[in-house]
């Protein structure tokens, strides 16, 4: 009996952990290098799944297919952290009333059309006393569901285990460069570290690639009163990722459950700095201490509420589309990276990336235009 075609995956995070499933299920010897999802940029995510965000298109309806993906996910590999969860959308007093309108009229005219339900800020402090004395001038609820990375990370290592997937410590680009010559194949699921890896071997450079440094505060001596995830409903993160803003740093005032208990406080977003310096952490906090004042000012006096600071680097596509499949000039490197909402994206494009994998066959990411460019 031939023995097991063998696949090496770079990166643990989450796209890295659902790929490699996948691949073990259709019978591929699976190697996983990579450090624990903790230390990832999916450690320190809000874990939102955005299945109703897609547009008119073929890939917007794959997005919506991201629910039932993560059930069936639960149900072949057991609990994986996911969790129903609401997300509520704010906007400040200060907002203007053309530009909030604008982007309720944007939602209500999503091709999914979730069920939208306004709050005003009494009834959100109601609901959410941690947030009492925020500066609201309204919320829009949504439908949205939450993985929780921490039960994320314990459910994909007893699913790997059991999927017979082989774990390694991560490659350095050295080794990289050698499985490369030995016409080995490597899928990259390395987010913002893919640029510098490719860089590092002298290979091109995708375009539509791009990272920042992301930053959140983590309170431990809080809780938010249930499963729910605040944003802003007039974020400038995605417009500066495609170039439509030229800020060097974007801070989201944000609010979520941090893995494993306590609450998540905002994200920076730090354009201008290269993969392995991350900013100062005296510039993170100076940033996100606006987001407390603004969303939880009663915890900006409680010297009990221990503060952490996360930074990660974070990878984006220029042009909100991931990149997926070989790189030109290098068919045995192959790309999984650029995820914009990867909780939607990545459970729904798993199982195309896994068929093309065995078959060799890119059409089918072809036509959904997510090939290198």
């Amino acid at each position: 009996m031939p023995a097991p075609p063998r696949l090496s995956l770079l990166g643990a995070g989450l796209s890295g952990g659902l790929l490699a499933l996948a691949l073990a299920e259709v019978g591929f010897d699976v190697e996983l290098a990579g450090r624990p999802v903790a230390h990832s940029a999916t450690g320190c995510s809000y874990g939102g799944v955005p299945w109703w965000a897609g547009p008119a298109n073929a890939l917007g309806e794959l997005l919506a297919t991201a629910p039932y993906r993560w059930d069936q996910l639960q149900l072949n590999h057991g609990e994986l952290g996911l969790r129903q969860a609401k997300l509520w959308l704010h906007w400040s007093q200060q907002a203007s009333e053309q530009s909030v309108a604008k982007a309720q009229l944007g939602l209500a005219a999503l091709p999914q059309q979730p069920q939208l339900k306004s709050l005003s800020a009494a009834e959100v402090i109601e609901q959410e006393p941690l947030m009492a004395g925020a500066d609201l001038g309204g919320v829009l609820q949504l439908p949205y569901l939450r993985v929780d990375p921490m039960a994320l990370q314990q459910g994909l290592e007893r699913a790997w285990a059991a999927a017979g997937v082989k774990r390694r410590a991560p490659l350095s680009a050295d080794e990289l460069e050698q499985r490369v010559k030995d016409n080995e194949s490597v899928v990259l699921c390395t987010g913002a570290a893919t640029l510098s890896l490719l860089e590092a071997l002298g290979l091109p450079l995708p375009t539509a690639l791009g990272f920042s440094w992301a930053g959140v505060w983590q309170c431990n001596g809080a809780q938010l009163a249930a499963e729910r995830i605040v944003m802003p409903l007039l974020g400038q993160r995605s417009a500066r990722e495609t170039s439509a803003l030229n800020s060097q740093v974007i801070c989201d005032p944000g609010l979520a459950p941090a893995p494993g208990g306590g609450v998540l406080i905002g994200q920076t977003s730090w354009f201008d700095r290269p993969i392995h310096a991350p900013p100062p952490t005296a510039q993170d906090a100076e940033q996100l201490s606006k987001v407390r004042a603004q969303l939880v000012p009663q915890l900006r006096n409680g010297s009990s509420m221990e503060l952490q600071l996360h930074q990660q680097p974070v990878a984006f596509s220029r042009d909100q589309r991931p990149l997926l499949g070989p790189l030109p000039g290098c068919s045995n490197l192959v790309l999984f990276t650029g995820f914009g909402g990867p909780f939607a994206l990545v459970p729904a494009l798993t199982p195309l990336m896994a068929e093309a994998l065995v078959t060799n066959d890119w059409s089918q990411i072809k036509n959904l235009d997510l090939l290198y460019r």
